[in-house]
């Protein structure tokens, strides 16, 4: 039997009329219908009454839930999903198959009443937070074939009760992944990295009762005016790209740490991480048949990124930081695209002026310790863009003053990053390195090429800072295995600065040392897989030694290590220096060296960094 009805208000207005869908069963009252209990039974449903409550306690929750309900939900004060709307209509739309195939957690379980307390709606096992709808979907005219009866419309029901019913328990997880192929559903579990992150920028309330545990359903409010593909490409972002951006050097990745906070209080970083998204979706082994998703997303962030300098030039200093880690994003996004057309350094140009005056501005301290993160993003991109460069014709340096002291301060700290690893140092070396190699290939008055003194004591105090680089023992072992690659590389960049290798006598004293630097460097690489996440700081050392050797043995390593990060990382880069290798050793012996892979892009029509 039902429970007597509340006794009607005795306010002046005229009280709404007690309809038995309001005090029904909790199946009916999610459907919206009348109940007499006989078209539960005829429709096999659950039929479940609440307990009988107190008038007082009925009338504080009502009054408590109408002021909920007017409230509109919005941004990250808000959990409600297209998740659990999706995934109700499509159960909905199939009572048959639900009847056959009953699951505890599905949407059909009976709504909770709005008189039931807090605590008495928590999730239990694991299941999804309350969630709360979202206004924008309020409007949807949904339509579905059902076999109740003609009144009985549960699809219409179900949009219609997530209207009034801001309370209601999303599905569980488990049928929330059963909907993953919907547009609007999307659930991943992501490290401890992503739900701090997630936390930081959502703030979630008590009320709200977000999982910290790991396992998130982002919802759709999380992105406000975002479609269904943004959802796609944030979760991949935070389970692909993030990681293949970072190098697992350290226990925080500050791709997710830093970045994705930021991205929901600025709206161009957010566009920026869902183009880099789509562009390594579209680079890697899981791209789309068609990369129109990648493309528009990409052209709309250029967009977005451009009104937000104009503001910039304009006089809105606040658009500072915002543009310094935009520009810096799309340095990486053109990495992930392996683009070929030299965009990258306009970028880098843009991020050299902007990180200098982030880190001379009188704000720079209320940013925590985001600086030394962008400073090691800056310098990743500016050592491994300049071998790119021809010397000869480029007297332009990527490192400013400031830059260079704040890398250095980094140094004395022992920083360990998730793009430097512990190599910042040899990143400052490599920079040096390419100024050397500049001053060097600059002719003199009587146009003779040959070191100065001043070149000869420069050389040897790199050689010598480059021999004395030993990763600190603190880091982990495929961190320090990388950190001597990447000595080793850099040592052959310096001594190829002398001339060609190949051109040199087979007992040649330059000649011996180059040949040793590569073994001792395939013998380090031979010491990690190409699958782990380290390989992705790698494009630099690879390229610097696929260009100091002719041997085939050598090489078959090196292509097949590069063959399988593309595979693994699937960073468009990766597939574009294997391209640049082979062109590279196709050429005579005598012609290659580090140095002249300017001029094989120049003849490829290939402009990349090695980042």
């Amino acid at each position: 039997m039902s429970p007597t009805n509340p006794t009607p208000s005795t306010s002046g207005m005229r009280p709404m009329p007690i309809i038995r869908s309001r005090t029904g069963c909790f199946t009916c009252r999610k459907r919206k219908k009348k109940c007499d209990e006989s078209g539960c039974k005829r429709n096999k449903l659950d039929c479940i009454w609440p307990e009988p409550a107190p008038t007082s306690n009925a009338k504080v929750s009502t009054a408590t839930n109408s002021t909920r309900v007017a409230r509109p939900s919005f941004g990250a004060s808000s959990t409600g999903s297209q998740t659990s709307i999706a995934s109700s209509i499509r159960h909905s739309q199939d009572p048959d198959h639900e009847l056959e195939q009953h699951d505890p957690h599905s949407v059909t379980d009976p709504v909770l009443p709005d008189s039931i307390p807090e605590h008495d709606r928590v999730p239990h096992n694991g299941d999804s937070s309350p969630a709360y709808g979202d206004t924008h979907m309020m409007d949807a005219d949904v339509e579905g074939d059902t076999h109740f009866d003609v009144d009985d419309d549960p699809v219409e029901s179900v949009v219609d009760d997530n209207a009034q019913h801001h309370h209601q328990p999303s599905p569980s997880p488990s049928s929330s992944t059963s909907s993953s192929d919907s547009p609007t559903a999307i659930q991943a579990t992501y490290d401890p990295d992503t739900a701090n992150a997630l936390t930081l920028a959502l703030q979630p309330s008590s009320e709200s009762g977000l999982p910290l545990n790991g396992n998130i359903v982002m919802p759709m409010s999380m992105l406000p005016e975002q479609g269904h593909h943004s959802y796609e490409l944030l979760s991949y972002y935070l389970a692909r790209t993030a990681n293949s951006m970072g190098n697992g050097s350290t226990d925080v990745n500050p791709f997710i740490s830093k970045l994705i906070p930021l991205a929901f209080s600025k709206p161009l970083v957010l566009q920026l991480i869902l183009a880099q998204s789509a562009a390594h979706r579209q680079a890697s082994a899981e791209r789309h048949p068609s990369d129109e998703v990648a493309q528009r997303y990409y052209t709309d962030s250029l967009r977005m990124f451009r009104n937000v300098v104009d503001e910039y030039v304009s006089g809105n200093a606040e658009n500072t930081l915002v543009l310094t880690v935009g520009s810096l994003i799309m340095c990486l996004t053109e990495v992930a695209k392996g683009d070929i057309h030299g965009t990258i350094f306009d970028h880098l140009t843009a991020s050299k002026s902007l990180v200098s005056t982030l880190l001379t501005g009188a704000q720079n301290h209320v940013y925590d310790d985001l600086p030394d993160f962008l400073i090691e993003y800056y310098m990743h991109i500016a050592a491994t863009s300049m071998i790119s460069i021809d010397p000869q014709y480029n007297s332009q340096s990527l490192l400013s003053p400031d830059i260079e002291v704040r890398a250095r301060n980094l140094v004395g700290r022992k920083y360990v990053g998730q793009l430097c690893g512990c190599w910042l140092e040899i990143l400052i070396l490599i920079c040096q390195i390419f100024h050397l190699g500049q001053v060097m290939s600059s002719p003199t008055e009587d146009g003779v090429m040959s070191p100065s003194p001043d070149n000869i004591v420069n050389f040897a105090f790199l050689q010598s800072q480059v021999m004395g680089f030993y990763p600190d023992p603190s880091v982990t072992p495929y961190t320090r295995l990388a950190g001597l690659v990447w000595k080793q590389a850099t040592l052959l960049y310096l001594w190829t600065v002398l001339g060609k290798p190949h051109q040199q006598p087979q007992d040649s004293f330059q000649r011996a040392l180059i040949e040793s630097a590569v073994a001792e460097a395939v013998t380090l690489l031979d010491q990690f897989p190409a699958t782990v996440r380290i390989n992705t700081s790698l494009c630099w050392p690879l390229a610097v030694i696929g260009c100091s050797t002719s041997d085939p043995t050598v090489q078959q390593v090196l292509r097949t290590r590069l063959q399988t990060m593309l595979d693994t990382i699937g960073l468009g880069n990766m597939r574009q220096t294997l391209v640049l290798l082979e062109h590279i050793w196709e050429l005579p012996p005598e012609q290659v060296s580090p140095w002249i892979l300017c001029r094989a892009m120049r003849e490829r029509q290939i402009w990349i960094s090695f980042a």
